[in-house]
């Protein structure tokens, strides 16, 4: 018993320090804490009821790493949100001082240029096509026009949007 306790504990320290390193996200960090967590209560748990602190361990350090995961993972789609927002915010007080900011119902056309911004600057093509749906404009597109959007990076879906704004 006293070596199992010690071994657990050598266990714990490991895991602890593994989890102060970190990772590069927060799924990883989620995963190695978890686990971390989980062998600790795992071992503890199996050591007190069936003298089985072992695989009560590996059990824990399972559970606890896929449940840190989860939730780091979630953690890390929330950042990736919340950057694009405020990435998007700073364009707007970047490109739009002294001019009103693009609101939901905005009557301002978008251009050929806009798009081509948007995309170098990394707006992901779904708001890119919600501001096009959004604005009212109506592109037709030549073949040149179309072409010199791909040449400039923007996507495919993006250009079918522009294009099915003739159908209004």
């Amino acid at each position: 018993m006293l070596l199992t306790c010690k071994t657990l504990k050598l266990f714990a320290i490991g895991m602890l320090s593994l989890s102060l390193i970190g990772c590069e996200t927060k799924a990883g960090s989620g995963a190695l804490i978890g686990a971390g967590a989980g062998a600790v209560v795992g071992g503890l748990i199996g050591s007190n009821s069936h003298a089985r602190a072992g695989e009560g361990a590996a059990i824990g350090a399972a559970a606890g790493a896929i449940g840190g995961a989860l939730i780091g993972h979630g953690m890390d789609e929330s950042d990736k949100k919340a950057e694009q927002r405020e990435y998007e915010s700073d364009y707007d007080r970047r490109n739009n001082a002294g001019q009103p900011r693009w609101r939901e119902s905005s009557s301002s056309g978008v251009t050929k240029s806009d798009v081509i911004a948007w995309t170098n600057q990394g707006v992901r093509d779904d708001i890119i096509i919600d501001r096009v749906d959004r604005s009212g404009t109506v592109f037709r597109l030549s073949a040149s026009d179309q072409n010199d959007l791909r040449d400039h990076g923007v996507s495919e879906s993006v250009i079918r949007a522009m294009k099915d704004t003739a159908r209004r």
